[in-house]
């Protein structure tokens, strides 16, 4: 991908007479965060390096509009922020911005799932607070390393992306040929999901095979309804170690998410008809 400052000609003197060499064209990095002094710092510790130039956005919707009028090469976005938050930001990137790889930093979620999303590869997940070094080290890293840049985002992503955030929210989800769907979860916990006819466990199976969709978010307000996702099953579906064979092409998790369910139904079933 282009970067805008191929645009911009920076010269340095060379060793020889009529002789002058260009330099690298730096890429353009967003930073996205509603704090504003943590946006300042950030800005000022990175004004001059030599790699990329560093611009700030303090909402999802400024970011968007930074974006659309520009081309850039990262976006580096906090996930909890009022209105728009990083979730909803990350959905409308990876609709209309696919090209753009994304960092994401947040203060919540377990160690243990952001490990996970670590070891899967699919983004990159910093923790707050954190230093100037660090955030430079990784932008360095997601700009050099672009080979393996899985832009589009897949649907578990923005799931466990919720679960993380601990989110209370009714994720919506529409595909192409006019479907559509929704999960439903409650401070981090997806308790229930529906598709046409479908509810709970078959809905949220049905839907992780979905391709080019796109997602509305809105809040999900009590009363809630008694959960009609089982939490076992919701604890496979939501992991991400096992989301690595769907980037390769596989449907091994799925798979196992199915048989799983099957499995669940079948002990149901035996409790029904009193089998031990």
């Amino acid at each position: 991908m282009q970067s805008a400052d191929q645009t911009e000609t920076s010269i340095t003197a060379a060793a020889g007479k009529n002789n002058p060499q260009p330099l690298a064209a730096r890429k353009q990095v967003l930073i996205v965060d509603d704090e504003q002094e943590l946006l300042a710092s950030i800005q000022a510790g990175l004004a001059n390096h030599p790699r990329f130039r560093v611009l700030t956005a303090a909402s999802g919707g400024e970011a968007l509009g930074i974006i659309d009028s520009g081309i850039f090469d990262l976006a580096v976005i906090d996930l909890n922020m009022p209105e728009m938050d990083g979730l909803q930001l990350l959905a409308a990137l990876s609709e209309s911005f696919p090209e753009i790889p994304s960092i994401v930093m947040t203060g919540f979620g377990s160690p243990a799932m952001r490990q996970e999303l670590r070891q899967a590869g699919a983004l990159k997940v910093l923790d707050k607070p954190l230093d100037i070094e660090t955030l430079e080290r990784e932008i360095t890293r997601a700009l050099e390393d672009r080979s393996g840049c899985r832009c589009r985002l897949p649907l578990e992503i923005f799931l466990q992306l919720a679960a993380m955030e601990h989110k209370t929210i009714h994720l919506k989800v529409f595909r192409q040929d006019g479907r559509q769907g929704s999960f439903f979860f409650r401070e981090g916990m997806l308790i229930d999901a529906e598709q046409d006819g479908l509810t709970g466990d078959s809905a949220a199976l049905a839907m992780l095979d979905w391709q080019d969709f796109t997602l509305g978010l809105k809040e999900y307000s009590p009363p809630f309804p008694e959960p009609r996702i089982n939490s076992r099953l919701a604890y496979l579906l939501l992991r991400t170690r096992c989301r690595l064979d769907q980037y390769g092409g596989g449907s091994a998790c799925f798979d196992r998410a199915r048989e799983e369910l099957r499995r669940l139904r079948q002990e149901a079933d035996g409790a029904e008809h009193g089998c031990p």
